[in-house]
């Protein structure tokens, strides 16, 4: 069954998508299609922690440098500038790099006030100007010291992703929600459209693959596979009990680990609540989050006493939980470019658990590369697929890739 011509077609209703489909509209191309299984915010999107800074300015994977920071700096913009329009739970408390002893100081934090990416206003905090900017939640006697960086914010991230969508829609862009896409369509090394899987066919121009963790299902109907090494990811919410909502993203290197406030509680997470997609009995249906209660027991157990003793107020016992699907990938730095050898075709993907705060301008820059309105701030080339030329068996070979994240 034949159906209508789309300017450009969106697989996938996460952050990246309705990011890609915003600044496509900003480009000029409005006649848009954003096809996904599910609505917005009900996949990995919907699990996100929403806490957005300047990682690259000393906190980010080793490597991220000038082109990371400046899509951090458009994205805490972008948000800003949502949060002025629609109720996405924006809070500007700035993010708390803490550390809870001397070596983790010396090791992580203490790096951060001379890195050459560092904010003008990042400034050092002692153990009662930490108690202090955490409405006193963070008890003293339980810190080393911290680095502040204040333009960091907090946003819910299925009231953002809603928002996004909302104006896309207004914009004149179609969302066809209920259908999987299973196929790309291509004839003589153009993209032509997709197929669903109820065998309806859209066709487009242009075809952006946003699907995250279930990218390479797609690519692999054109020949090729990403270096993608999904994980599960856990993410804690404790009892309601006050929680000051002035409480900054506290960031816990030496613990892998951050804690944030929500709705009046405390949320968490550490890679003691992480699995990798290959070592559990069977991956999430598409479009929907994963659900295994062992790694929220594997959390607790690890962390749970030592952010009561953080927190000595806090009720951390488990209210709520949630998992979503990050994807990293070979290098840990994100993809968003021209899939090689089809024309028309494009990813952007590969979150590297990041994805909620470079989500806009990744979606600004697919759209200028699409529109070919680059810019000379931003190195493409850096994001794009022809940067991998190393074939990885699975994915436990591009885990074993991955650089060390310092």
């Amino acid at each position: 069954m034949r159906t209508r011509h789309y300017g450009a077609i969106v697989v996938g209703g996460g952050i990246l998508g309705w990011s890609t489909a915003h600044h496509l509209q900003q480009q000029g191309i409005h006649d848009i299609a954003i096809i996904d299984v599910s609505h917005p915010g009900v996949a990995t999107t919907g699990a996100g922690a929403g806490f957005v800074g300047e990682w690259a300015a000393g906190f980010g994977p080793k490597g991220w440098g000038a082109n990371e920071l400046a899509l951090e700096q458009y994205s805490l913009a972008f948000y800003k500038a949502l949060g002025q329009r629609h109720d996405i739970h924006l809070r500007c408390n700035g993010n708390l790099f803490l550390a809870r002893s001397a070596h983790g100081y010396d090791s992580w934090i203490a790096p951060m006030l001379t890195h050459p990416l560092a904010p003008a206003d990042t400034r050092a905090l002692n153990p009662s100007e930490i108690h202090a900017i955490s409405g006193g939640s963070i008890a003293a006697n339980e810190v080393y010291g911290a680095v502040y960086h204040p333009q960091g914010i907090q946003v819910h991230t299925t009231p953002a992703v809603v928002a996004i969508a909302h104006e896309v829609l207004r914009h004149g862009a179609t969302a066809i929600y209920g259908q999987q896409v299973v196929e790309l369509v291509h004839e003589n090394g153009h993209i032509s459209g997709v197929k669903t899987n109820t065998g309806q066919l859209y066709y487009a121009n242009q075809v952006i693959v946003a699907a995250g963790a279930w990218s390479n299902t797609l690519l692999r109907t054109v020949g090729l596979t990403l270096p993608l090494y999904r994980v599960v990811a856990t993410r804690i919410i404790g009892q309601v009990c006050g929680v000051p909502d002035c409480l900054p993203t506290v960031m816990i290197p030496e613990q892998g680990a951050w804690i944030r406030e929500h709705r009046g509680a405390l949320m968490w997470g550490t890679g003691d609540g992480y699995a990798a997609v290959y070592d559990l009995p069977q991956i999430a249906t598409v479009g929907t989050r994963p659900y295994y209660p062992e790694l929220v027991t594997s959390l607790t157990n690890a962390v749970q006493a030592s952010f009561q003793r953080l927190f000595p107020a806090v009720d951390m016992s488990v209210a709520n939980w949630t998992q979503g699907m990050p994807a990293y990938t070979a290098d840990r730095t994100f993809i968003a470019g021209a899939v090689p050898g089809i024309h028309g075709l494009w990813a952007v993907t590969g979150d590297n658990e990041a994805g909620v705060t470079h989500a806009p301008a990744l979606g600004r820059m697919l759209a200028e590369l699409v529109t070919q309105h680059a810019r000379t701030d931003i190195d493409y080339a850096k994001f794009g697929l022809e940067r991998f030329t190393h074939t990885y068996a699975d994915e436990q070979a591009v885990a074993a890739a991955m650089p060390p994240r310092r």
